[in-house]
């Protein structure tokens, strides 16, 4: 009779283990690697986009000599690469109108628009979009953010750029900004939203699903009990459903469960997959935000988490092992694949690696 009951009990410790396995299976993405950009120090604060079947990355800025630690200078590029599925990666003569990176890019019909971003002297309020036309890229000019803008978030709904938080200036405060362009309607420029129900925020990352605007984590600049400067790393979510009344945009936010942990500085925008979960892989969170000796960094956390729009509700999906976590990197989706452009894995270093996983 014990040997039947302790068989019973293995048995189902046996099958519950099973049951977890294929469960944790099934909602944890599968990552993979692609070519990885010819620049072997890899970038961060890229932008990315797609235009006329062609996939191209540009701008961003890395220490290419010497580490910040060592009294290494940081450069911004304005190169700009071209995906070709044959040969892989490679350079265009082209480049972007001046150095850049920390902005946001986004496509739409066919054109990559590249919004705000900064150099190593100003922050910039420009924004133009880039259309391949078989030879080059075509660039126009849209309308200019309202004011220069770099490390926030931002993210394509329905025609909509919609853009949070960030800074104006290498010293600037976090903001609480909230702006959306309205691509089918350029004459009316950039539109004041209101603003989500928390505190201001840089390096905030953002997703679109449902014809809504998420906005999630970021970092508060401080101070602690000795008057130290302190990086205060935000766990809060929010949903912003978008709407036009009397001709003009506008629209209501809605406070989301709180984030395991922070994920500042993430990838962007936060890839979405056909079952409604986002996917957050990398960011700062408090633990990574303490160590400020970069030699010793540990490096960012390796959980994979998932936010189910429709439900709410937050899940961890498992460590992804074999590829490095990062920050500062755009994603950008190609040909069902969310892939995660270079970005950084401990503070002044890049990696040049390209990963993706199914949408």
């Amino acid at each position: 009779m014990k040997k039947r009951k302790l068989f019973f009990k293995v048995f189902v410790l046996f099958f519950f283990m099973s049951l977890y396995q294929q469960m944790n299976a099934q909602i944890m993405p599968k990552f993979s690697e692609l070519p990885s950009l010819p620049n072997t120090e890899g970038m961060a604060g890229m932008f990315a986009g797609k235009s006329n079947g062609r996939l191209f990355c540009m701008g961003g800025a890395n220490f290419p000599e010497k580490k910040p630690w060592e009294g290494g200078k940081k450069i911004w590029y304005d190169v700009i690469f071209m995906l070709d599925e044959k040969s892989g990666w490679y350079r265009l003569e082209q480049k972007l109108p001046t150095p850049l990176a920390y902005g946001i890019a986004v496509d739409y019909k066919d054109e990559i628009i590249i919004v705000g971003g900064n150099d190593d002297k100003e922050f910039h309020s420009a924004v133009f979009g880039l259309h391949w036309d078989g030879h080059s890229l075509k660039q126009r000019n849209l309308p200019n953010l309202p004011k220069a803008l770099a490390n926030m978030a931002g993210t394509l709904v329905g025609n909509l750029i919609i853009v949070a938080g960030g800074t104006t200036s290498f010293q600037g405060l976090p903001l609480t900004d909230c702006y959306a362009l309205d691509l089918e309607d350029l004459g009316a420029g950039w539109v004041v939203l209101p603003t989500w129900p928390g505190p201001a925020r840089t390096q905030p990352v953002s997703g679109s699903y449902g014809g809504s605007f998420f906005l999630f984590s970021g970092e508060m600049a401080g101070v602690d009990m000795s008057g130290n400067p302190r990086r205060y790393m935000l766990q809060d979510a929010y949903r912003f459903k978008p709407e036009k009344r009397l001709g003009k945009w506008t629209g209501t936010w809605e406070i989301l469960p709180v984030i395991p942990k922070a994920v500042s500085a993430s990838a962007n925008p936060v890839p979405v997959l056909d079952n409604g979960n986002f996917v957050f892989w990398g960011g700062v969170d408090a633990t990574a935000a303490v160590h400020k000796d970069p030699v010793t960094h540990p490096g960012l956390d390796k959980k994979v988490f998932l936010y189910a729009a429709d439900s709410q509700t937050w899940s961890y999906a498992g460590m992804e092992e074999k590829h490095q976590a990062r920050v500062t990197l755009p994603t950008v989706l190609w040909k069902g694949n969310w892939l995660y452009i270079s970005g950084e894995i401990k503070p002044g270093i890049r990696i040049n690696s390209i990963v993706g996983i199914k949408k």
